[in-house]
């Protein structure tokens, strides 16, 4: 792990011989580890949570979450107007990570379909994003373990990953696949605000226009852009949100396929 003179609060641009050397190291595995950990016990002894209580945890962690996003974004803005001068665009919540504060204030405090809408979103995109973040955690390419830019990365996609799990193990979302469709619908929506965005000011928010990042798939994204085919590239990711949100679908359905074989052979014997 590294082990620079630095301030826990040190912007990136300060810390001293910081290339990246946690990501993927040590520090990560340990991230993992301890996550693990602190997921299983809170899931466990929270498994018998009423819907007033669930709908509580909710609604507290999505007011944490937006005024974590505020505290992180005008520390880091302070630091790039002061070492660029310019807004960093890419601080603007429009990522498929940023969709939990929308998706927690509404599950937590709107009513009717929007908020089903929302609670199936933390159930399967909220999940499968906060996993697929805690496993590959970019915030160590710039952050050693111990700073701040570190500690908002790993709290976040904890939580994105805690929240829907907590739905699915409390049942206080039914995981049929109705589910998917409706969490879907919420990425969906999400997607067609951002694509515009992406392809006017070429960035590549929510990773809809150069599928950056993702093995394999970046490269056909490459390749269909270099074809002048790159309007083909917010379709091909959405059909990978959709493969993925299908898949956080299928392992709690398997899991509770196998319970109920178990249950049945022991009542058999």
């Amino acid at each position: 792990m590294f082990r620079g003179s630095y301030n826990f609060f040190d912007y990136k641009y300060n810390i001293a011989g910081y290339s990246g050397q946690d990501f993927g190291g040590p520090a990560q595995w340990l991230y993992l580890a301890i996550s693990a950990v602190i997921m299983i016990l809170l899931l466990y002894f929270l498994r018998k949570s009423s819907k007033e209580k669930v709908l509580k945890i909710i609604r507290g962690i999505s007011i944490f979450l937006v005024l974590l996003y505020l505290g992180k974004t005008t520390w880091e803005t302070i630091y790039d107007i002061k070492f660029t001068g310019a807004f960093n665009t890419g601080l603007l919540p429009l990522d498929t990570c940023s969709i939990v504060m929308l998706a927690g204030i509404l599950a937590g405090f709107a009513k009717g379909k929007i908020q089903k809408i929302s609670e199936c979103w933390l159930a399967t995109g909220s999940v499968v994003g906060g996993i697929a973040t805690m496993v590959v955690l970019n915030a160590f390419k710039y952050y050693p373990f111990f700073s701040f830019g570190a500690f908002y990365s790993m709290i976040w996609h904890f939580l994105m990953v805690f929240i829907g799990l907590l739905l699915i193990v409390t049942n206080y979302v039914d995981m049929k696949y109705s589910t998917v469709i409706n969490g879907f619908i919420l990425q969906l929506v999400f997607s067609l605000f951002v694509i515009p965005i992406d392809f006017i000011f070429n960035w590549d928010f929510m990773m809809v226009l150069n599928l950056g990042g993702i093995p394999v798939f970046e490269d056909v994204a490459t390749k269909l852009t270099n074809a002048n085919m790159q309007f083909l590239n917010p379709i091909l990711m959405l059909a990978l949100y959709f493969a993925a949100f299908n898949i956080v679908f299928l392992i709690p359905l398997g899991i509770k396929k196998i319970i109920q074989i178990n249950f049945k052979n022991k009542e058999v014997l």
